[in-house]
């Protein structure tokens, strides 16, 4: 058996002494411990009181620890010394009630170590306190058999009386004795008075749905070392974790008969326990590994309820309340120990301003109260978030949801890790310590604008980019298709067009369905074809053009940013404009991808890398489906011979799509896996060469049409700028046609460049770019005039892909900003210390 942390006994007689200022800790758990490590290290007097003999026996306990707990450990200076004592996670795997994997496992900790520096590790709950006891310099004001019995409150102080006779005095009490806390009771009993509904909702927060027996256990042969595996039942879930030399730690989820409110929850024996295990032997933790193994060799257990829930009241008066005593939830993401650290932290913290603030000096209740309130407001809604996705997570596995998981599963790609981020993101460190190197050096800056609590709201983005949606019902109006009917109809009927002798093929691909809907817009496109009036030159500018935005939806659709968007389907949006017209699609294109693109999903760099093989096989897809196609339309020999190639191209899409995904995405070798954890940068040559050479051949017919022109600006107008008369007053198709194709690409650019500007204020109003509006917008119209619209979006949309690759949210913290905050406290790094910079990286030495 492991040993326990024992205390020193020490002489209650000293509690009387007069101090300045003294803070009193209930409870010598991790929260506990974590306050008084700070405590020491920030110059804050403290007694820490501890109702056991020793801070953890061996009862089986393990943590989890996640990025944001692994970075206030390192600020502490123990991330190190945990590691040390266990191996990280190498895989999360989710698995049937029959043992089979349900999907390809998760590489989440290798993510947490790429964006945050921190890898996720499970350990001994006991070893993690030792570690942070031995840290303690002056054990003597760590005091254990001290079980708190009473708290008196007063205008000057706070009193707590403990069950061995003992009192000891100090300016605020910090409750951070679980679940069942003594201190959140005498919280209560004092508020009651002044907020008796908070209070009795407070007595009733807390739920109990499951029960979970955990525990430790030896080597079980069977499984192995690094992977942590989740079951799934009917009613029923597991979480087994295999570390060093091992040493596996188990949770067994149980959905129980009844549920259970408020403060009166049932408690289970060492027999109760045993009977639990038994009534699980059957649990299949891998096809050839069933429980029965696990607890054949386990080292220590215990069976408990899970209670869940958070408190409305943390603070009253001089009393503050911290982990399980406020925030309790299920062990399923493994947040509860980690979300203790941060609540732990940022109490340390406020403690720390009261005491700078005192500066040898009394405060009054008041001061403190407000102080307090803040460390509230600062940690209420991570905590309810946190609370609520665990529990989300332990009836989801446990199948209350059976049939979304086994359907899903196995599709959820960077999802978990994506979730994780939004919970760590914007995680609080200990105000008053040095920012560990490690964790500015990953590829996602904490940030305290970011995280699940500052998500911005989708309506809201809808109402801003309403305007999308009255330019995409303005087009279909003005460009409205209804004159083409009769003009199409006589023309498909005598099968003879009015500009030419040639016949006029209508049929291509001998589908009878698909010849029927393409013969009209064949017929569309005639003039253009002949050249009638000159409206081929016009046509070739906007569809080449047209080919640059093409390429932009097509990298933004492999964009991670963008899973599970429609922004991933844009041959649909391509294939409807074919149809429909681009000016009326692509409005409804960049309304949605504006709604599902904030600047906070670019919150971790790998979130605007881009799938590296298939953005290689845009641009010669591209060429080959949609240039060489669009070319020949217009300069193959015969009539005939150009409406052949006009029908394939009017479906283009169709072809496209195939062949970037199935022939040359399998020309590229796929390192997307690696790439986002050790590369992040690696699509941006291709994305540059992409979109720089499609925007080069753009310019090269802009500056062609311009000489051509005599450099007339006003014929390059005529080409771009649409006509003073809707398309619904045109004589006949040739007109018709020409006006069309003229507000076709004066909307879609019209569209395109609003979109960038939505984009660029995004960026902007993240301090991601200072330059203002005015130079934005002279070089827009300077690149316009002189590279043509194809080119001008093109270039746009690389300096925006640049500023995201290369720049950080305001409120980020950057490794400058560390430097500046570390300076403050007169430390520096050591030089030893090890980078990312998004390259691969060992912190272990």
């Amino acid at each position: 058996m492991a040993p326990g942390v024992f205390l020193p006994d020490i002489d209650a007689g000293e509690a009387t002494t007069p101090r300045a200022f003294r803070a009193i800790i209930a409870g010598g758990g991790v929260a506990g411990l974590v306050l008084a490590n700070a405590f020491e290290r920030g110059g804050v007097d403290y007694v820490l009181l501890e109702r056991r003999n020793e801070v953890a026996a061996n009862a089986g306990a393990s943590i989890c620890m996640v990025p944001n707990g692994c970075r206030i450990l390192d600020q502490l200076g123990f991330y190190e010394a945990f590691c040390n004592s266990t191996v990280p996670v190498r895989v999360f795997l989710d698995r049937d009630s029959n043992g089979n994997l349900m999907g390809p496992g998760s590489d989440i900790s290798q993510m947490g170590r790429a964006r945050t520096g921190y890898e996720l590790s499970f350990g001994d709950r006991q070893a993690l306190l030792q570690i942070m006891y031995d840290g303690i310099e002056d054990k003597k004001k760590i005091l254990r058999n001290k079980k708190v019995v009473d708290v008196v409150h007063s205008d000057n102080g706070v009193t707590v009386k403990c069950e061995d006779g003992t009192t000891y005095q100090g300016d605020v009490l910090l409750g951070a004795d679980g679940v069942y806390s003594k201190t959140r009771q005498a919280l209560w009993d004092l508020a009651a008075s002044e907020h008796p509904e908070q209070v009795k909702r407070d007595r009733n927060a807390l739920v109990a749905e499951y029960q979970c027996l955990f525990g430790t256990c030896s080597k079980v042969d069977g499984l192995d070392i690094g992977d942590a595996e989740y079951g799934y039942g009917q009613g029923r879930s597991s979480l087994v974790a295999t570390c060093k030399e091992g040493r596996t730690y188990y949770f067994i989820f149980q959905k129980m008969d009844t549920t259970y409110r408020g403060t009166s929850f049932p408690h289970y024996s060492k027999k109760d326990a045993e009977e639990f295990a038994k009534a699980h032997f059957d649990m299949k933790i891998r096809p050839n590994v069933t429980f029965e193994a696990l607890w054949k060799n386990t080292l220590g257990s215990n069976l408990v309820v899970l209670e869940e829930g958070t408190f409305d009241l943390w603070t009253y008066g001089r009393i503050a309340c911290v982990g399980d005593s406020v925030h309790k939830m299920t062990p399923n993401v493994g947040y509860g120990g980690n979300t203790a650290i941060e609540s732990a932290a940022a109490l340390a913290s406020v403690v720390k301003e009261l005491v700078d603030k005192a500066n040898g000096g009394h405060l009054t209740e008041s001061q403190i109260k407000e102080y307090f309130s803040s460390y509230q407001k600062a940690r209420k809604h991570r905590a309810d978030g946190i609370v609520k996705r665990a529990g989300d997570v332990t009836r989801l596995q446990a199948l209350q949801k059976a049939a979304f998981m086994r359907h899903i599963i196995g599709h959820l790609g960077d999802f978990l890790p994506n979730r994780q981020a939004e919970m760590v993101v914007d995680s609080l460190p200990i105000t008053f310590l040095p920012i560990p190197r490690r964790s500015v050096m990953g590829t996602m800056p904490y940030n305290p604008a970011q995280g699940e609590n500052h998500v911005e709201s989708k309506l809201k983005r809808l109402a801003l980019a309403l305007p999308f949606l009255l330019l995409s019902v303005l087009a279909a109006k003005l460009m409205a298709p209804d004159p083409l009917i009769p003009w199409a109809t006589s023309i498909l009927q005598s099968k003879k067009l009015p500009w030419t002798d040639e016949p006029l093929p209508t049929t291509f691909y001998n589908i009878q369905w698909l010849d029927n809907l393409l013969a009209p817009v064949i017929v569309f496109f005639s003039p253009v074809l002949l050249d009638i009036e000159g409206v081929s030159q016009q046509a070739l500018h906007f569809l080449v053009d047209f080919g640059v935005v093409l390429a932009i939806w097509l990298i933004e659709s492999t964009r991670r940013a963008n899973n599970f968007t429609l922004s991933q389907l844009p041959l649909l949006f391509a294939l409807s404009s074919q149809f429909i017209g681009v000016a009326v699609i692509s409005p409804i294109y960049y309304l949605l991808h504006y709604i599902n693109a904030p600047i906070a999903n670019f919150k971790a760099s790998d979130m605007r890398l881009t799938r590296v093989a298939y953005t290689k096989s845009i641009l010669p897809a591209t060429i080959l489906t949609y240039y060489i196609p669009l070319y020949l339309s217009f300069f193959a020999p015969s009539f005939t011979d150009r409406v052949s190639w006009n029908f394939l191209w009017q479906i283009y899409p169709v072809f496209l799509s195939p062949l970037a995904s199935y022939v040359f995405f399998r020309l590229f070798p796929d390192t997307t896996k690696s790439d986002r954890l050790n590369n992040v940068k690696s699509d941006l040559s291709a994305i540059r060469f992409t979109v720089g050479i499609l925007s080069a051949h753009s310019a090269l017919l802009w500056l062609y049409t311009f000489a051509k022109s005599n450099f007339s600006l006003g014929a390059l107008a005529e080409v771009v700028l649409p006509p003073l008369h809707s398309p619904q007053d045109a004589p006949d198709l040739v007109t018709f046609a020409g006006e069309f194709l003229r507000f076709d690409e004066a909307f879609l650019f019209g569209n395109t460049f609003l979109w960038l500007a939505y984009l660029f204020w995004d960026i902007k109003h993240a301090g991601m770019l200072s330059m203002g509006w005015g130079r934005i917008l002279g070089y827009a119209v300077l690149a316009l005039v002189a590279l043509g619209p194809g080119a001008t979006v093109g270039l746009g949309f690389l300096w925006r892909e640049e500023l995201l690759a290369t720049r950080r949210h305001w409120a980020a913290m950057t490794e400058e900003k560390a430097l500046e905050w570390n300076r403050k406290l007169g430390v520096e790094w050591d030089e030893g210390e090890k980078k990312t910079d998004g390259k691969k990286v060992d912190w272990k030495k």
